[in-house]
């Protein structure tokens, strides 16, 4: 049997794509920003990589890492962390074949008045999106070009001016739907439509439910809309399109040009890798028809930490816990834990398992000791 073909998989949270690289038979170096004990047991090899002062990852160090743990030519995979940065996305990426979309797409994408703009000519509903703060505020949102996760987005009447970078976007109702998409370049192939929700204030991405629970031929539409969107761009391996759904009306907010949030949960109801999918249709090859999705509901949800604590050593993870915080280490309130995984009959079963599992694992943390 030849040896299983090296990847460089860079993302601020790498678990979850190197799991479904080793799903497919690939040996994945890490890097990301936590080295959570299941990444590392995945990863053929792993750093981890400090943030910068204004980026997930300081640039110097990230370099230095990808030097030292793969060096090119091994083939680069992108995660999350990488949307706002394609310059440091290009450094990274010199000298390797880049499985995923290259630099100037993700500018084009992540350009929110380019993107609107095509929408627009497809016919695909967006939000208008204003260069300036407008007057009145009431109804607009603030964001900012290339962010991810939900922390970026503030009211605009909280705002006193955009930084470099923001823009104002007008706010719409629906509740966030993501179709999961993979392209080749030239055909854009809608995979599995998810139901994701956030929480706090501003609202942190939190979970994902695979498939929705939506009327059939919404989810066609929403599919014929966001790989219409993802051909125009001509995006290849796994993306993502983030909507607001209204009853029968939606709004397309955003499109992710790498695997997204829903990888975990999309790759539990389709029982393939992903991962194996993406590389594949980044070099080309694009399969005739989505995979069937399983029967039931799969979900996931990050568990922020309600209050400073502790993983206890010796803490025994259970199976449905993954993203799994090695012992000893302090997580201070509103840091990611752990996530949840659930496999439930129904979406609403699964979704109280998710909860249920969170609970327990935030009742099994030590408490952070008080300093007088």
């Amino acid at each position: 049997m030849p040896p299983a073909e090296p990847l460089l998989l860079c993302a601020l949270s790498g678990r979850a794509l190197a799991q479904s690289a080793r799903a497919a038979g690939l040996a994945p170096c890490v890097l990301d920003r936590f080295g959570d004990l299941d990444t590392r047991a995945a990863a053929a090899a792993m750093a981890v990589v400090p943030p910068g002062r204004r980026r997930p990852f300081a640039r110097s160090a990230l370099l230095r890492a990808a030097a030292a743990l793969a060096p090119a030519p091994v083939p680069l995979v992108w995660g999350g962390g990488l949307d706002g940065a394609p310059d440091l996305l290009a450094a990274l990426a010199r000298g390797r074949e880049l499985l995923g979309n290259r630099p100037e797409t993700v500018r084009k994408i992540t350009d929110p008045f380019a993107f609107a703009a095509t929408c627009r000519r497809l016919g695909v509903p967006v939000p208008e999106v204003c260069r300036e703060l407008p007057e009145p505020r009431d109804g607009w949102l603030v964001k900012r070009r290339g962010g991810s996760g939900g922390g970026h987005v503030r009211d605009a009447r909280e705002v006193p001016a955009l930084a470099t970078g923001d823009y104002a976007q007008r706010r719409v109702a629906g509740v966030p739907v993501s179709v999961l998409l993979l392209g080749d370049g030239r055909y854009c192939l809608p995979l599995l439509v998810s139901e994701q929700w956030a929480t706090g204030t501003p609202p942190r991405f939190t979970g994902v439910l695979a498939p929705a629970r939506l009327d059939g031929r919404l989810v066609a539409r929403l599919g014929e809309a966001g790989g219409a969107v993802g051909r125009a761009f001509g995006l290849v391996g796994l993306a993502s399109a983030d909507f607001l759904v209204d009853g029968a009306a939606f709004h397309l907010l955003e499109v992710n040009a790498r695997p997204g949030a829903s990888l975990e949960a999309a790759e539990a109801a389709l029982g393939a890798s992903l991962l194996g999918l993406h590389v594949a249709a980044c070099r080309g090859r694009l399969p005739a028809s989505p995979p069937r999705p399983r029967p039931g509901a799969f979900a996931t949800a990050i568990v922020w930490a309600p209050h400073d604590l502790i993983v206890p050593e010796g803490f025994a993870w259970p199976d449905w816990a993954g993203d799994r915080t090695p012992p000893g280490t302090r997580v201070r309130a509103g840091q990611p834990l752990a996530t949840v995984r659930a496999m439930a009959a129904t979406g609403a079963a699964a979704r109280l398992l998710l909860a249920e599992r969170g609970r327990r694992l935030v009742a099994a943390m030590a408490p952070c000791p008080t300093t007088s």
